[in-house]
């Protein structure tokens, strides 16, 4: 049993930390590299192309354009080894004639800084998250609010929509210069607490429940019933083991690889938030495109989108087992009563705002209408 668990702990730790947001942030020096090391992303990959080698769609050139592409999360972690493979794959689909190089691990600097560079055109694509963009549209945090979506592809079909399309590349293209290509699945956020186990929100009533210090997260956390209490991802680990708070929330890999089975009792799996990524683009750059590069880059994205859901699901599945074996109780709780209270803590917050109250009318209307 400690030997599977090993193996299973060196799995699940290969998927890097979420910083309690949507891609951890910080420089580590390392040099970027070009070519995919994960033969299990390039197995993936060519597995979808069903061994089929694509027409090429662009002449060749004489000389590549070079564009960079930045990855908050880890090298290890599977949007970053999946990036690899996208990078291979757009420079195959153009004839060679652009050059992606990946730099994993925020190896060009924070998210931030990264959005600065996309918006001056020195760096060409970031995959980040919604709430970065929050600057420029404050209602794009949308994809943020608890229960917001029931599954991913829910998820992808509403980023298609005129009304989130319009926040994208309306709003916030014309504010900040950057476009929004696509989005990717992150994970589905779980509840974990210690000396408990919540089958309702009223079971955390006056419980501290770590959380960013974003209003969208604090509403996250006082929709599980929780009090929230803002804790940077750093000191989290030992504010859990001396019971300054009872409890966090995050996708399970994180959970693993922050070690946070090691403070905590239970993993309770109320699925609050179905963790979804952006892939960004330097409008300048996007212009710079022809039509047939930019035909290819699109339709690699939506080639990988279901191949990192799939990895990511796997890593998920894997490290419920691994949690269990680690002693941890898996708690399936009441999930309508979170979700009532979730509805009834938005209201609360956001109902009153008539731009917050438009944008989540757009949602729910949306899901109302929504067909698998």
């Amino acid at each position: 049993m400690k030997k599977r668990s090993m193996r299973a702990l060196s799995l699940i730790t290969a998927a890097v930390v979420a910083a309690g947001g949507l891609c951890a942030c910080g420089g580590s020096g390392q040099k970027a590299t070009a070519a995919a090391p994960d033969a299990q992303a390039s197995g993936e990959a060519a597995a979808a192309d069903g061994g089929e080698k694509k027409e090429e769609a662009a002449a060749p050139s004489a000389e590549a354009k070079e564009l960079s592409w930045y990855v908050g999360e880890a090298e290890s972690h599977a949007w970053s080894q999946i990036s690899y493979d996208i990078a291979k794959d757009i420079e195959e689909g153009t004839n060679g004639s652009i050059a992606i190089k990946v730099y994993p691990g925020a190896t060009l600097g924070t998210q931030a800084e990264a959005l600065d560079m996309l918006r001056t055109g020195s760096l060409a694509f970031e995959i980040t998250g919604p709430s970065i963009l929050a600057s420029f549209c404050d209602q794009v945090q949308v994809y943020s609010l608890p229960y917001a979506f029931d599954s991913a592809q829910q998820a992808y079909d509403y980023f298609a929509s005129e009304g989130s399309q319009k926040i994208f590349n309306d709003t916030i293209l014309n504010a900040s210069g950057v476009r929004t290509l696509d989005i990717w699945y992150y994970g589905d956020r779980n509840l974990t607490v210690k000396g408990l186990e919540p089958e309702t929100p009223a079971d955390l009533s006056g419980q501290s429940v770590r959380c960013m210090d974003t209003p969208i997260a604090k509403t996250v956390v006082s929709a599980l019933g929780g009090n929230p209490v803002p804790i940077n991802m750093s000191e989290l680990y030992l504010a859990l083991q001396t019971g300054v708070v009872i409890g966090e929330e995050n996708p399970v890999p994180t959970i693993i690889a922050q070690k946070f089975f090691e403070v905590q009792d239970a993993v309770v799996l109320t699925k609050h938030s179905v963790h979804m990524g952006t892939v960004e683009v330097s409008e300048q750059v996007w212009q710079s495109l022809t039509e047939d590069e930019r035909q290819v880059i699109t339709d690699v994205l939506a080639k990988y989108r279901p191949i990192i859901e799939d990895r990511i699901n796997k890593e998920t599945e894997e490290g419920l087992e691994f949690l269990k074996e680690n002693g941890m109780k898996v708690i399936e709780p009441d999930l309508d009563a979170f979700k009532a209270n979730a509805e009834k803590v938005v209201e609360e917050n956001f109902g009153n705002d008539p731009e917050w109250k438009a944008a989540i009318e757009d949602l729910n209307n949306f899901k109302a209408n929504w067909k698998k």
